[in-house]
């Protein structure tokens, strides 16, 4: 894998006929991560009420007072 610091001097030795194709790539990139991001959050929001509600999932919450690591 090549260091970020040479990999932006290997992008400053590129022609500028090259510059947009980087700049587009580089955009491509952010909006996937973008994406991918949201996603991710709109699926955590939509688990939440699931999680907290479903007395399957909540059964043991009653515990969650307990000292876990006290000795009895």
């Amino acid at each position: 894998m090549i260091a970020k610091a040479a990999l932006a001097k290997e992008i400053d030795t590129l022609p500028p006929r090259y510059y947009n194709e980087v700049v587009d790539f580089v955009a491509y990139i952010k909006e996937k991560e973008k994406k991918n991001n949201t996603s991710l959050e709109k699926a955590a929001e939509m688990a939440f009420e699931e999680y907290t509600n479903n007395k399957e999932l909540t059964a043991f919450s009653a515990l969650d007072s307990e000292n876990f690591h006290e000795t009895r």
